[in-house]
């Protein structure tokens, strides 16, 4: 019974857990492209048991827990690229948010480049 549980709960983690979790799906906004890059922790437990009764009942359980971080984006332009440290408190989120208006231009341009193409 609890090989069965503990196999079950391995091979969802198994599901969850593929390259494109850790690095993400790139994002592409005009000629710049976002990577985003996670952090994965999981946790889990099994345990099972039974009693010396008449009924010999018998009892198990599982629980387990996951968090997904991100920990760094990777920002790809036609002449650099640039690793964003979201855990570094001077780099971090400061400078993502320092490089999003710039990132939204570039999106917005080349959305309207595409418009005046069909038109």
């Amino acid at each position: 019974m609890l090989e069965g549980i503990v196999d079950t709960l391995l091979n969802r983690l198994k599901d969850i857990v593929t390259s494109e979790t850790v690095i993400g799906k790139p994002i592409q906004a005009g000629e710049t492209t976002v990577i985003p890059i996670t952090k994965i922790s999981l946790g889990f437990g099994a345990g099972a048991g039974s009693s010396d009764n008449k009924e010999k009942e018998n009892a198990g359980g599982t629980g387990g827990g996951a968090v997904i971080e991100p920990i760094a984006i990777i920002i790809v332009t036609k002449d650099d690229v640039k690793i964003h440290n979201l855990k570094d408190k001077e780099s971090g989120l400061e400078k993502v948010f320092e490089a999003l208006p710039d990132l939204i231009a570039k999106f917005t341009k080349s959305k309207e480049e595409k418009k005046e193409k069909t038109e």
